[in-house]
């Protein structure tokens, strides 16, 4: 449904992607990965319409979408849609939960789209929250505002979420209910989930594939279950290392049935990888 054809990215003379093909499908996720400066987010960007490939194409549904997202139809620009690693700063702290989803759901009733209204959004999201539809954002919590990005991304009936480290603010447990979240609505709403990640748990296990990038290239792409024990680039392997060694060193020796108590204070629950 969505793929890249052979994007390039230059800003001046640095060439930040290089020649990048992915494909990706309904119903399903793919985490990119990469270090700072790797061109994860421009990926993003340039699907999203935000940033323009100087070669190359984005294809979405056997179409190539224009690389603007003002030159593009406004269901290129609804069936697509961004949630932004910072919560703090996309949402105005005045506006109320409702007046968040009403300015989306005018712009979609002005471009005579179908939508669902920010309460369903909400309800379907988290109906914990639907009591502070008056209230002023500011009074939110990072990861009760992330839900409300999540909630407000859902109004036009998208078909491709892309997450940009939208957990980077939040604690583990936010974060992990996030990651929960996305996964439910990927595989109940039947979307594309892409999502953005410059460090991985790779205990989490509810990702479908995993892409690393390094440089600008793609130099990896996998099933997530394939990619502990059968990634081979040098880049895939110090990522790996990394994880064992950062839960080598805060993994407490006791373990429980349910997890391994980290001494935070943290249980990482499901299947434990490279124990």
């Amino acid at each position: 449904m969505l793929a890249l054809k052979d994007v390039n990215k230059y800003y001046g003379r640095n060439h930040v992607l290089k020649d990048i093909s992915l494909d990706f499908h309904a119903g399903e996720s793919l985490v990119l990965v990469g270090e700072s400066g790797s061109g994860k987010t421009t990926i993003a960007k340039i699907i999203a319409g935000m940033e323009k490939a100087d070669h190359g194409s984005v294809l979405f549904a056997g179409r190539s979408l224009a690389g603007n997202c003002r030159q593009r139809r406004f269901e290129d620009c609804a069936h697509i849609q961004y949630i932004f690693q910072d919560p703090y700063s996309v949402l105005e702290p005045a506006f109320t939960v409702e007046r968040v989803f009403a300015e989306t759901g005018r712009i979609c009733r002005r471009n005579r789209w179908q939508f669902i209204t920010g309460t369903e959004a909400l309800s379907y999201v988290d109906a914990n929250l639907l009591p502070y539809l008056q209230r002023p954002i500011g009074e939110l919590s990072g990861g009760q505002r992330q839900k409300i990005c999540i909630a407000r991304a859902l109004i036009p009936i998208p078909k491709v979420i892309i997450a940009d480290e939208s957990t980077s603010m939040l604690d583990y447990e936010s974060s992990i209910d996030i990651f929960n979240l996305l996964n439910r609505i990927k595989e109940e709403k039947g979307i594309i989930l892409i999502t953005i990640l410059h460090d991985i748990d790779l205990s989490y296990d509810r990702w479908d594939k995993i892409a690393v990038l390094e440089s600008g290239a793609l130099v990896e792409q996998m099933p997530f279950s394939d990619f502990y024990s059968k990634a081979k680039h040098h880049y895939s392997r110090e990522l790996i290392e990394a994880y064992k060694f950062f839960q080598e060193d805060i993994v407490d020796a006791e373990d429980t049935t349910t997890g391994r108590q980290c001494k935070s204070g943290i249980a990482l629950t499901g299947p434990y990888i490279g124990g």
